[in-house]
């Protein structure tokens, strides 16, 4: 999955018309007198600095002359991984038990190696950056490796700086802008509404969910929903069982699967801009390109990318370089961003 955030510090005259882009460029020149960041692996490395004694190496890095892209390597001091030795045993288990197993241990990476917990490969072209991660790597930790690179290792930032790597950006896209909609959530806010329940001669005052515009919010819509998932009897108990403080909240998630035709995904993308458009309630619209969550979009999508060899964990560095860069293009053309 290729992730899309957008530079956007607080104040951008601390940046003196820099961008992000080139800011990295900046630190990777950074000379301590003999040779460039570049050249200098050993000052690339950070410290998470939490307990667990995380580091992330900036291993392969390189200008692409319209960008620059790397990648970032997760470690964990003292890490140690899981192996089975293929190599059965009988032991006794208990007093009942004797068993033949294979030998189940831990070990530590060889000397002068370190066992990789996550991997992140990041282009920033601009003010835009687009990173692929695995494993125990975050968003967060791409974050704070450039914030440290730019304001630490490089010193080419005011420390002063906030910075943001935003992946809400745009309050004014529509469903349509993140391509071909895939899966509708939507959950309402409670709000406390007075409802006669049918069968009932007395009413209750219960908080609802607030979901398809705004009729979801009467509970006397909520209830033929309930009845539906529980049946009658069930449905009935429940509701006698509300204490004063308590509510029933309603969330509704549909998907369309199987074979699509055009008049479903007409009609779904219809029924979501609808709801981005008019519900107070809590929408969240995924699409092939994206998410729209809330009424902010996040920009996100499908690549394939080349292995160096069947089951590997690592991507081919030139062929992510050239997705993410062909992703980048592809989001302006499609007017998702701006160059």
């Amino acid at each position: 999955m290729v992730h899309y955030r957008r530079f956007t510090p607080a104040d951008t005259t601390l940046l003196k018309g820099k961008s992000l882009e080139v800011l990295c460029r900046e630190a990777l020149n950074t000379e301590n007198g003999a040779s460039k960041l570049w050249a200098r692996p050993d000052d690339r490395i950070f410290d998470v600095g939490d307990s667990d004694g995380r580091k992330i190496f900036l291993n392969k890095v390189a200008d692409l002359s319209s960008a620059v892209f790397g990648e970032m390597c997760l470690a964990q001091e003292k890490d140690l991984q899981a192996l089975l030795k293929m190599e059965a045993s009988e032991i006794e288990l208990s007093d009942l038990t004797t068993a033949t197993v294979y030998d189940l241990n831990e070990s530590e990476a060889p000397a002068g190696s370190q066992f990789i917990r996550g991997l992140a490969y990041w282009l920033a072209i601009g003010d835009h950056v687009l990173f692929v991660k695995t494993h125990s790597m975050t968003p967060d930790l791409v974050r704070q490796y450039l914030d440290w690179l730019l304001k630490v290792r490089g010193a080419v930032a005011d420390p002063g700086l906030s910075f943001e790597l935003n992946a809400e950006f745009d309050k004014t896209m529509t469903a349509g802008d993140i391509g071909e909609i895939r899966n509708l959530r939507v959950r309402g806010k409670s709000a406390p509404q007075v409802i006669t329940v049918e069968h009932e001669t007395e009413t209750k005052e219960v908080s609802t969910s607030r979901a398809v515009k705004d009729k979801f919010a009467q509970m006397a819509q909520a209830v033929p929903m309930i009845r539906a998932l529980f049946g009658d009897k069930e449905a009935e108990s429940l509701i006698e069982s509300l204490g004063p403080e308590e509510y029933l909240a309603v969330e509704a998630h549909v998907k369309v699967r199987g074979r699509r035709t055009e008049e479903s995904r007409k009609k779904f993308q219809s029924i979501a801009n609808d709801l981005a458009d008019e519900t107070d309630a809590q929408v969240q619209i995924e699409g092939k390109d994206g998410q729209i969550r809330d009424g902010d979009a996040i920009l996100r999508t499908r690549m394939p990318f080349h292995l160096p060899h069947e089951g590997s964990n690592l991507l081919e560095f030139d062929n992510v370089a050239d997705q993410l860069q062909e992703v980048y293009s592809r989001f302006v053309k499609d007017g998702k961003i701006k160059a």
